[in-house]
């Protein structure tokens, strides 16, 4: 099988976060590492080359840095990869990266499987999976908890989580694009020998023209960026004190009175 894994580099969530004139965030004290989902999905890719064979392509679009994270990658067992380097990608929104991460699994031709994170930590966007799948045309599946390869190695059987505990169970065929939930597995972490080996692993570097995508910037994107700006807490918790009936007659009256101001 042959199977590309999308990996995204995210700032770590414990970083200290500063915005520069409303439209950037000042990378200076930010720490970066792998979306947590992505190392879901590699592992995934990872289980299916054992049982399966074939390779594990990562694909992954940012500056230099990203390198790290496609090298994690390589240390945990994926072969090879592509790099898609480019300014005016990085500048575009998620319909603009979709398309460059689309054309790079194009160019690995008869892909069998795209995996990805369900979503990334940074934007929560959850549409890249589901955006690359309708530009190869292809069947595709969210949140996966489960995938089962048929005995033709050309169908999946996929678990879905849904909302409230659901779980529902789909027939497809492949090439397809699965987002992969947390929890489906266990990611494995890179061996010693794994580290060595990936320094020496080929790692293709692309830009948008090398692939032919013709979106990029803000001119090729279908959104807007208008400002960046951390939430305002405006309302504070309150607590309401007294027996039962007390409270909650206290409550109804604020709430009337907070619905008058609305």
């Amino acid at each position: 099988m042959k199977i590309a894994v999308l990996v995204k580099q995210v700032p770590d969530m414990e970083s200290k976060f500063k915005i520069i004139d409303d439209s950037k965030v000042d990378e200076s004290q930010i720490a970066f590492k792998m979306n947590d989902f992505d190392e879901y999905a590699v592992e995934a890719a990872l289980q299916l080359k054992e049982k399966y064979g074939g390779e594990v392509i990562i694909v992954s679009s940012g500056p230099d840095r990203i390198t790290k994270e496609i090298r994690q990658a390589f240390a945990m067992g994926g072969d090879w990869g592509v790099h898609i380097k480019d300014e005016q990608v990085d500048a575009g929104d998620n319909f603009v990266i979709a398309e460059a991460l689309y054309k790079a699994v194009d160019s690995l031709g008869d892909v069998d499987l795209v995996l990805s994170g369900v979503q990334a930590e940074d934007d929560q966007a959850a549409v890249t999976g589901a955006m690359i799948a309708d530009m190869m045309g292809v069947p595709h599946c969210t949140n996966c908890v489960k995938i089962e390869v048929g005995d033709d190695q050309k169908s999946l059987t996929v678990n879905r989580e849904l909302e409230g505990g659901l779980n529902e169970v789909s027939d497809m065929p492949m090439p397809a694009v699965l987002t992969i939930q947390s929890g489906i597995n266990q990611p494995r972490y890179p061996t010693l020998p794994g580290i060595m080996k990936a320094k020496k692993k080929k790692l293709d570097v692309k830009t948008a023209a090398d692939l032919g995508a013709s979106n990029v910037g803000e001119a090729g994107s279908k959104t807007q960026f208008m400002k960046m700006f951390f939430p305002v807490a405006e309302h504070m918790a309150e607590i309401i004190e007294g027996d039962a009936p007390a409270a909650a007659a206290k409550l109804v009256e604020k709430l009337k009175t907070e619905a008058k101001v609305l």
